[in-house]
């Protein structure tokens, strides 16, 4: 996913294209000073920051629903 960084001033000053940047599929960071304060996400994109980091973890092959099943089964010890 294409990240475009811009800081609350430009995103006040330029909202319509940021919206257009949104709809072409780019997620827009939003800063005041250097802290990231937010951001705006496509519809349809990860929103969760943990799904994102999972994401980013685990390859394609790998089955997620597996991963979180077995995980649970080692925490609390689930059987079939």
């Amino acid at each position: 996913m294409l990240s475009t960084i811009a800081t609350r001033d430009k995103i006040q000053e330029n909202i319509s294209e940021y919206l257009d940047m949104m709809e072409k599929g780019e997620e827009i960071i939003i800063t005041d000073g250097r802290k990231e304060i937010g951001r705006f996400l496509p519809r349809g994109k990860v929103v969760s920051l943990a799904a994102e980091r999972v994401a980013g973890i685990l390859s394609s092959h790998l089955d997620a629903d597996k991963i979180k099943e077995e995980a649970l089964r080692r925490k609390y010890g689930l059987a079939d």
